[in-house]
């Protein structure tokens, strides 16, 4: 009886494939990616928690190799003007090294207070391309990506944050429109961070790839409308991942990390383990249960497999989702077997 029900369903899938050469690509066993990667920002890109992303991509078959050129509180402007300066990951050294002498796949940029663009020529996109023209030296074939990130919090009192912080609307603070020339926030919203993605793909039309964005701010809408939903349990309010005006405890972390993860590796990350971003020393960090992990996992899938600028195609998401059933049909092949 079984036998037979195998057979059946070898002829089944012989059929699918001859029918739609498509299917047989889309069934066939899911290969293990290699990203060599680096990141160019400063606090903010290092809520990656890379050693904890290395882990998630480890656990599904994948391979995260980083360095990084990170200087607490700069811009990129800063960054490229201190080339000796700040932290780094070794062998890969900082940026003048590691990117004129290694060759990459992936190079990320966090755009950080700055203008567009500035008569004092210290603005986000001037810097955004002197890293990228550095880099095309050596690595013609790599992806950039633009980091967009989240909004600030308000302190209640300038400078003093234990006073506490203003209430916080992340939906109307994150859809604001930029106003060029103005330090009211807006170059801390999606509208500011597709600009300078979109003037990056402007200016360079001829690259292999066309430059692309980690949509990390965008993720945090739609897992801020979960939560007012009720759909994200764990979490009432989008303000329970900050630590400060700024920076994450281990829950945000999680969100930064596995939307990087899904983005770059164009992977479905609903499944994966959230155990390589555990509670760590801070007071605010707390345990990923099971369902806000998932309920986290479906928000970062429903905008990267979507997100026009994060270079994850339909096509992406169907390969994904055939690879998962087969993947859960040949475990319940196995469990039938014992």
């Amino acid at each position: 009886m079984r036998k037979a029900f195998v057979l059946r369903a070898i002829m089944l899938l012989a059929a699918l494939a001859v029918a739609s050469p498509g299917f047989a690509a889309a069934v066939a066993p899911r290969q293990g990616k290699e990203l060599r990667v680096y990141h160019i920002g400063n606090s903010v890109t290092d809520t990656i928690h890379y050693k904890s992303l290395q882990q998630m991509a480890r656990a599904n078959g994948d391979t995260y190799v980083y360095g990084r050129h990170m200087i607490a509180g700069a811009p990129l402007q800063f960054i490229w003007d201190k080339p000796p300066s700040g932290f780094k990951k070794n062998p890969y050294g900082f940026y003048p090294t590691a990117l004129r002498d290694y060759k990459r796949d992936v190079i990320t940029l966090q755009p950080f207070d700055r203008q567009l663009d500035s008569p004092d020529g210290f603005g986000d996109l001037p810097h955004c391309r002197k890293f990228i023209d550095l880099a095309l030296q050596k690595s013609p074939h790599v992806q950039f990506y633009v980091y967009e990130r989240w909004p600030r919090r308000k302190e209640r009192e300038k400078n003093n944050p234990s006073a506490g912080y203003e209430p916080f609307d992340y939906e109307k603070q994150w859809l604001r429109q930029y106003r060029a020339g103005k330090w009211d926030g807006s170059n801390e919203t999606r509208d500011y961070f597709e600009k300078v993605t979109q003037a990056l793909r402007q200016a360079y039309p001829k690259l292999e790839k066309p430059v692309l964005m980690v949509p990390v701010g965008d993720v945090l809408l739609e897992l801020d409308k979960r939560i007012r939903a009720g759909k994200a349990p764990g979490l009432e309010k989008i303000d329970e991942l900050y630590v400060d005006g700024i920076h994450f405890n281990n829950v945000g972390a999680f969100i930064v990390g596995t939307t990087f993860y899904s983005t770059m590796f164009k992977r479905d990350p609903r499944g994966i383990n959230a155990s390589a971003y555990a509670p760590g020393k801070s007071e605010k960090d707390r345990e990923i249960k099971p369902e806000l992990a998932q309920a986290i996992q479906e928000a970062v899938w429903e905008v990267v497999s979507k997100h026009p600028l994060s270079g994850v195609s339909a096509e992406t998401t169907a390969t994904t989702a055939a690879a998962k059933g087969q993947a859960a049909a040949s475990k319940a092949s196995s469990n039938r077997k014992k």
